[in-house]
């Protein structure tokens, strides 16, 4: 006897929450969405935090300029309540304020202006349910004061790995008394891993003040020898403000490369492996977006924090929609906050490490074909994804 066949629920689809105090917007939002999506409407931000916490909200659209609480405080709360929620900031009034704090303290996945063209909005409304709903929620960054954060940043795990060459010295987060390798900025009593030893002669180890934690070993696919490495953090800026700033801000505790030009960000980025790029993005600005967005499309787990003397507009949502910046600081950097940033974006690069599939969170808008040094040096870069695993 024959059964009928069973028939397959029909998909859930996604849902999507539009936050804005304009009832005319939102009227549009539901004659553009309802029919693809489970639509919410929110005219303020406090309705809207309870949508997310009552409905398992993928998307959430949100504007800026609203009464009582504006659209990035929104989002960032969002970013707390429901970290799988992909934010996206819609606003006419796309001012310096709201563009820095949709970096730092929402961490959108998109900025977008009014008025939005109808084929961009739902472009990226469907990539972002996409990516809601394929892939895992990320860990919410903790918000730590510049006291906790000098303490905790340099608590960064020493990872055992492969390492390129056999007498590389083994150097512990603590650090030894090692002469500096080239590009590394390095206080006195700082170590800089990868430092090549005497060729008959093992390194020595200073004494600790404090027994260290054995080193994670990590797999080695062949048979060649081992170092120990440590999280590091490269500077690609001719500012020496800059990069002072963040040697004082990691205390000598983790390796901190300075780089004067793309070849050497590259050549840092394939021998060491940093996990942070800190870029000064008020110096050579074309050249330094298109690094910026092409890095973020060969190596999306690698992090970086923008800082600049200027706040521009539309070089901020470029680089936020093409370069995924983790961060934007405004020279001159003070230890504290810099500090800060650095130790979320440690742990961000970890997170994606050991979360490979989140990186899709980081999908950045194509970008022009740019002929030249930038494309040609970056090129190299398809090799380092296997050296991070």
């Amino acid at each position: 006897m024959s059964t009928a066949p069973q028939l397959q629920p029909a998909p859930e689809r996604a849902r999507l929450l539009f936050v804005d105090d304009e009832q005319r917007v939102l009227n549009s939002m539901r004659i553009m969405f309802r029919r693809q999506f489970d639509l919410f409407l929110a005219s303020h931000g406090a309705e809207a935090l309870d949508i997310v916490k009552d409905k398992n909200i993928d998307v959430i659209v949100a504007d800026h300029r609203m009464p009582k609480m504006t659209g990035v405080e929104v989002l960032s709360k969002v970013r707390a309540l429901s970290p799988r929620t992909v934010r996206i900031l819609l606003t006419g009034y796309a001012d310096l304020d709201a563009v820095e704090g949709s970096i730092n303290d929402s961490e959108v996945f998109r900025f977008l202006t009014k008025p939005c063209a109808p084929k961009q909005l739902r472009e990226t409304i469907e990539l972002a349910a996409k990516l809601a709903r394929e892939t895992p929620p990320p860990d919410p960054t903790p918000e730590l004061s510049p006291a906790d954060t000098l303490e905790i940043i340099m608590e960064a795990d020493t990872y055992t790995e492969v390492g390129p060459a056999s007498d590389a010295a083994k150097v512990s987060v603590r650090g030894t008394d090692h002469a500096p390798a080239p590009h590394v900025r390095a206080p006195a009593q700082a170590q800089t891993p990868h430092v090549r030893a005497p060729a008959q002669a093992q390194p020595q180890q200073q004494p600790q003040p404090h027994a260290q934690p054995q080193p994670k070993t990590v797999a080695d696919a062949g048979s060649r020898p081992k170092a120990a490495m440590a999280f590091g953090i490269v500077v690609f800026s001719s500012d020496n403000d800059v990069i002072d700033t963040v040697q004082k801000a990691v205390r000598g505790r983790l390796p901190v490369y300075s780089a004067g030009n793309i070849v050497h960000v590259v050549k840092i980025l394939t021998e060491h492996r940093p996990g942070v790029l800190v870029t000064d993005v008020s110096e050579d600005k074309a050249t330094i977006q298109s690094m910026t967005a092409r890095l973020k499309e060969h190596l999306p787990e690698l992090v970086t924090i923008a800082v600049s003397q200027h706040r521009d507009v539309l070089d901020m949502v470029w680089l936020i929609n093409h370069g995924q910046i983790f961060r934007f600081l405004r020279k001159p950097l003070s230890p504290g906050r810099c500090a800060i940033s650095l130790q979320a974006a440690l742990q961000h690069h970890r997170m994606l490490l050991k979360n490979p599939e989140l990186v899709k969170r980081h999908e950045v808008d194509a970008t022009p074909e740019t002929a030249g040094v930038v494309d040609g040096v970056l090129a190299k870069l398809k090799n380092i994804k296997r050296l991070w695993v």
